[in-house]
Formats: structure tokens, sequence, C-alpha cells
């Protein structure tokens, strides 16, 4: 009986943390259509010392629909405009405090040797 009571304790305590993780590392904001013309006009404000998720939802979006799958760097620019950061191989755009322990998040978009992207997703600066 105590053995079954240990078991179920351990097996609470690791769903408990399992939840904990998941939170900490998913994005605070509800999917939202991409708006082209919001996009751009909200880079200021993600700037901001306490901006909120100003462009999770979009973002969120982005990930799921894959619309950003096997676009050119170029193409990518010419939808989400000129990127806070940049490198050959990713690109990163500011989305505001996306994440329960307020640190900014970007949207990230990586590409493959060819120059395609091929990786998309939300990341915690």
């Amino acid at each position: 009986m105590r053995s079954k009571r240990l078991v179920v304790i351990d097996v609470s305590i690791a769903v408990l943390v399992a939840s904990v993780v998941w939170c900490a590392q998913s994005v605070g904001a509800a999917e939202e259509p991409f708006d082209a013309a919001r996009w751009p006009r909200l880079r200021d404000q993600v700037r901001l010392n306490d901006p909120g998720c100003v462009r999770g939802g979009m973002a969120l979006a982005l990930v799921r629909t894959d619309a950003m799958p096997r676009r050119t760097r170029a193409e990518v620019i010419a939808r989400l405009g000129v990127p806070d950061e940049g490198a050959a191989e990713t690109l990163r755009y500011g989305l505001g405090q996306c994440h329960w322990d307020w640190r900014h998040s970007a949207l990230v978009v990586g590409f493959d040797s060819p120059g395609r992207a091929d990786r998309v997703g939300v990341d915690r600066e």
C-alpha cells in the first residue's frame, strides 16, 4: 500500500514538473491570422521595456501554417520586412515578451545551404 502511494506521488510530481516546463517554453499568446499591414507597424512597440506579446499570435500562425518554408531569404524579407537580427543562415524578428519569464521572444527563420527557409519557430532571447 505504501509503495502504491509513493508511485502515485512520484507520477504526480513528474506530471507537475512536465506541465511547468511546457508552460515555460510555450508562447503566451493566442494564435491570430498574419496581418501583413500590422506586422511592420508593431515593430517599434516590440522594443518597448514592457511590450507584452505584441506579434506572438501572428508568429504562431506563420509557424503553424507553414507559410515560410521553402521561401528564399528575399521572399521572407519581402513578407516580414527587415529583420531585427540576421545572418546568412538565420533571420530574427522581435515579438515582444511572449514567455512567462518576461524575456523577449523572436520569430526565427532558418535557411538551408541552397538559401531556402527550412526552419521556422519562436525562441526566447
